[in-house]
């Protein structure tokens, strides 16, 4: 970002896919958001979507591991 401030030319692809990150973060939370929609208009037990998101977050948070990373980044897009 300093070499970009400065002004320096930055070489740049439009068509690269977005980080990793970004897309973990863009699953997780729609997956989330999706669990809470239909357990409340739809049944309860999908609530149990929102749990299961949540806990393996955590558990990438702690053990510094993310599954749901290791399949995206297989995705023929980000190859």
């Amino acid at each position: 970002m300093a070499w970009k401030k400065a002004g320096y030319p930055v070489a740049s692809d439009s068509k690269a896919p977005i980080e990793i990150l970004r897309q973990v973060q863009i699953a997780a939370g729609s997956l989330v958001l999706l669990g809470v929609i239909l357990g409340v208009w739809v049944d309860s037990g999908f609530f149990w979507l929102s749990g299961f998101i949540g806990a393996g977050l955590v558990f990438s948070g702690a053990s510094g591991s993310c599954a749901m990373a290791s399949m995206i980044a297989k995705l023929p897009f980000n190859r």
